[in-house]
Parts: structure tokens; sequence; C-alpha cells
């Protein structure tokens, strides 16, 4: 064999060599939920992010990339049609395990061991998302966070959160037993990190349990929950679509009537509808982002959002 042809072949055959294992490749629908996945993928791979931030998980389209992306996933985790609704058909057409967080209790063990793409059970345990915004888009029983649908948004509560990474770590060993101690050992240093903060985060947040507040839209609610907050009411069901008259009119209502202290509008959506509400009252004006658009993925990610979001409670909601 000639030199010539010799390096030829190794220029074919080093790279070969040179490259690493496949690593896991995990894809989460939103991004808090790629935030959870980073802290459990720590050192092995970084998981792809579906819906961009900065847009609405509501509305978004599929693009060929997409689909590409989840054909080539080990794991997608989402949390179901309640939230996701475009995705329930893409899930039918690939391989991958699949991670569902909503439609039953996160904490929930058995269901995700089998790779079982039918997810029509789960719409008799939610109702039609759209349809509730269209029943329900100028709703007036303010107080009752969250009694009209399922609270798709889990991210908000830790609790939940820790239960799907503890079976996303059972998961994805199952898929990789080679990562099982990376995945292990990730697993016990968020568990304690998420814990540690959470129970900052309950005495930062108990001094404020009787601050009325209004959000932007219904999101909140297991955080609200968690933390025993008080929040009075939203503006929107679907933050695409516009608060009804009547909903507005409540809300200017109890603001003047000083039942609340604080209304957060989000980073995603114009204020506009927010400044108008609030004009000549004396109230205080909070921004609370659902996205954790500000965040990149790392093994702190998520609990630094959850954070994050008590501090814009503490900053808007406590007295003078």
């Amino acid at each position: 064999m000639s030199l010539r042809k010799l390096f030829i072949l190794s220029g074919l055959v080093l790279p070969l060599l040179a490259s690493p294992v496949q690593a896991l490749q995990v894809v989460a629908s939103v991004k808090p939920l790629q935030l959870l996945s980073a802290a459990l993928l720590d050192g092995i791979s970084e998981p792809r992010l579906l819906v961009p931030a900065d847009a609405s998980v509501h509305n978004y389209v599929l693009k060929p990339s997409d689909v590409r992306g989840l054909a080539a996933a080990d794991l997608v985790i989402w949390v179901g049609p309640e939230l996701e609704l475009f995705l329930g058909k893409a899930l039918k057409n690939t391989d991958a395990r699949i991670l569902q967080l909503g439609g039953a209790d996160v904490a929930a063990s058995g269901s995700e061991s089998d790779h079982d793409h039918d997810h029509d059970h789960d719409h008799d345990h939610d109702h039609d998302h759209d349809h509730d915004h269209d029943s329900h888009a100028d709703e007036s029983a303010q107080g009752e966070v969250h009694k009209h649908a399922v609270d798709a948004h889990l991210w908000m509560d830790p609790e939940l959160m820790l239960a799907a990474a503890q079976r996303m770590q059972q998961m994805l060993t199952q898929i990789a037993p080679e990562y099982g101690p990376r995945l292990a050992a990730n697993y016990a240093r968020f568990a304690a990190s998420l814990q540690a903060k959470d129970a900052a985060l309950r005495l930062q947040l108990a001094p404020l349990a009787d601050q009325g507040f209004f959000v932007f839209h219904d999101a909140y609610g297991h955080f609200v929950g968690h933390y025993g907050l008080k929040q009075l009411g939203y503006f929107t069901l679907d933050p695409a679509r516009p608060p009804g008259a009547r909903r507005l009119s409540d809300i200017r209502r109890q603001l003047k009537a000083r039942e609340a202290v604080c209304v957060f509008s989000e980073p995603q959506f114009r204020a506009n509808v927010v400044s108008s509400v609030t004009q000549d009252l004396d109230v205080r004006h909070g921004e609370l982002d659902p996205l954790a658009r500000g965040f990149e993925p790392g093994p702190d990610a998520y609990v630094d959002y959850l954070g994050s979001l008590a501090g814009a409670f503490v900053d808007c909601l406590t007295p003078d």
C-alpha cells in the first residue's frame, strides 16, 4: 500500500475512532422542562428545546427540523395534550420513549415504562383547551383559581418537578445503563438543591400570604398553591386572546377597592391592557415569566428560575 493511500485511509478512520459514543438525545417541549432535563443530563448531553421561549405553546406549528429532532430523540418530555396540543400526533410517529407529565398524577410510576403513544385517554381527564378558552373567556369567578380546567403549567410546583426528575432518571437509565451512575449523581444533586431552595422560598414568601394580586395569564396556580399566595385572578386564560370587557371591569373594580397590591404582566406579551386597567390606581406593577426565557440550560437553571419567580413576587408584594 502506498504512503498516499495510507494517509487517505487514516483520514477516514481516525475521525471515526475519535468520535464519541452517541450521547443521550432528549427533547423537551418547553423551556422549563429543558432546564429540568439539563440538570439530569449535566456532563452527558444538552437537551433540545422544541418550542422557543418567545413563542406561544398554544399555537405552535412544528417545523421540519423539529420533526427530525423528535425522530432522532431517545426521550421526549412534555406535559400532554392539555398544553402542547400540536405535539400528540407527531409523537405517534417517533420511536422515542415518551415522558408525559400531565394527564395523571406526575408522581405516579409505571405508566412511563411502556412505549405507549396512545394518549387518547388523557382527553377525558382534561377538557379541550381551545374550547375552554371560548366558553370561559370572560369568567367573573376571579378567586376560583384553576377551577375551570387542568392546570398544565406543572413546572411551577417544585414537588411535581422533583417527581418528574426521578421518573426521568429512571427512564434514561433504562435507555442507556452506561450513564446510570452519572444520572443518579445528577439527580441526587438536583434533589438536594431543589429541596433546599424550596424550603428557603417557603420562609421568604410566608409573610406575603395576605397580599392580593392579579397575574396576566392563568399560568401560576401551582406556584400560588404550593406557597400559599393570594392570587385574586388573571386577565386571560390564553395570552394569545385578549381579555373580555367584563373581566377587565371586574379587575378594575377590585383594584379600586384596594383588594390587590400588585398586577403582574409578562415579558412575552404587550402589557398595554394591564397599563390601561391600572391607570390612575395606586397599585404596583411586576413581571412574571412563565417560560424562563432568560435562562440558559445548566445544572442549576431550573432552581435559579424558581428563585427568580419568587423574587418577582417578593419585589411586588412586599409592603412599603
